[in-house]
């Protein structure tokens, strides 16, 4: 269990005595911050749905600067503001010496995936945060981190990030003053919006299932879909009805349409195309033709991206055809990439149906052996 030792200080520069009454404590120090990290496996998250609100699993104790510290799992949220959510919490046993001198620091927690490298969308920090006084958590919505993909073996695990600011053993103090303001969570809020339909004055039906939205968001989001909702305004003769309804194309899949919804209100790609695995770069792909559709270069730019970290030598064929036929160059330049090293180009030769596609298609296939012909001959004929 790793430990680290905060710095101590000579007596001449401890803090003065306070009244017990009304402790005065120092809020920051100007010393270097001194930084623990822990990686905290919560396992048996099915049953711990069970256990209440408010009531915690023991995850871990450790040792900072002489003081014990704990990590706590919620598996129904903290407290009755956090009810239906998954909560992890750390925080310092102050039983120990309760008017002793404050603890501060700069605390994140992040939900990590197979990889063991963070989730963005599940990432949560706060700086200066007074542990003589208070815990800090992150708090994960259940459906969220459900739909993710990130519980694997009936559990996940966190990184718990600590930063000492102060060594709540004296120093040379100064005081700060200020309201610490949390990360944004608006993506949070408009994907609850979403999701809860509250408001929705926009029905859009896709293949017989219908999405509730609203109106300004998607006006604000898409220039396509704006220009379709003002049609239908001057179509009702400046009386529209209480709720505008709009079709899809039976060629865009239900799934593909409520990825570009999600990106519509939070600006971020659904969790479960955060990953390498191979649907996921097959939704990245069909999400990339229905963003173009509605002109969101953004979201274009988002899934080109995750395509380019799929690549393989299973799937380079696929790939390239589809930079070809969409323009995208950074993908078909990490494809290219890709096949400059004679080794995997050896193993794709290997692969008839894949070696086969990616020949069907000139003029990649003319600038591919420009490129790498000097070091594979054998297959110049094929041009």
């Amino acid at each position: 269990m790793p430990t680290a030792r905060l710095p101590q200080t000579s007596s001449s520069e401890r803090l003065p005595q306070m009244e017990p009454k009304a402790p005065r404590r120092p809020y920051a120090v100007s010393a270097l911050p001194e930084t623990v990290s822990h990686l905290v496996r919560i396992g048996g998250y099915s049953r711990a749905k069970k256990v209440p609100n408010g009531k915690f699993v023991e995850a871990r104790r450790f040792t900072v600067g002489g003081r014990t510290w704990f990590i706590r799992f919620y598996p129904n949220g903290h407290g009755p503001g956090e009810a239906g959510a998954v909560s992890v919490y750390v925080g310092m046993d102050c039983c120990e010496d309760a008017n002793g001198p404050t603890v501060v620091a700069n605390v994140r927690f992040s939900l990590l995936d197979c990889d063991g490298k963070p989730v963005p969308t599940f990432v949560e920090a706060m700086s200066g945060v007074d542990f003589s006084e208070n815990d800090f958590g992150m708090k994960m919505k259940r459906r969220e981190l459900e739909a993710s993909g990130h519980l694997r073996g009936d559990g996940f695990t966190v990184r718990c990030e600590l930063a000492f600011v102060n060594s709540g053993a004296g120093g040379h103090l100064k005081e700060e003053r200020g309201v610490k303001v949390p990360p944004s969570n608006l993506h949070r809020h408009l994907a609850d919006l979403l999701r809860q339909k509250q408001g929705g004055d926009v029905s859009i039906v896709v293949q017989g299932k219908t999405f509730t939205a609203h109106g300004w968001m998607l006006a604000a989001r898409s220039p396509v879909m704006a220009a379709e909702l003002s049609s239908h305004h001057d179509d009702a003769n400046n009386h529209p009805p209480p709720t505008t309804l709009l079709r899809v194309d039976d060629d865009m899949e239900p799934e593909v349409f409520g990825a570009l919804l999600h990106f519509i209100y939070t600006d971020t790609l659904p969790p479960d195309m955060t990953t390498k695995e191979a649907a996921a770069a097959a939704m990245a792909a069909r999400l990339h033709v229905a963003a173009g559709r509605y002109g969101m270069e953004r979201l274009q730019l988002m899934c080109e991206d995750a395509l380019c970290r799929s690549v393989s030598v299973d799937t380079v064929a696929s790939a390239v055809v589809f930079a070809e036929n969409h323009g995208c160059r950074v993908l078909k330049r990490a494809c290219l990439d890709l096949l400059s090293c004679r080794r995997k180009l050896r193993h794709l030769t290997n692969l008839d149906d894949q070696f086969r596609l990616l020949t069907s298609c000139h003029p990649v296939v003319k600038e591919l052996f420009l490129q790498i012909w000097t070091t594979s001959y054998q297959l110049f004929w094929f041009l």
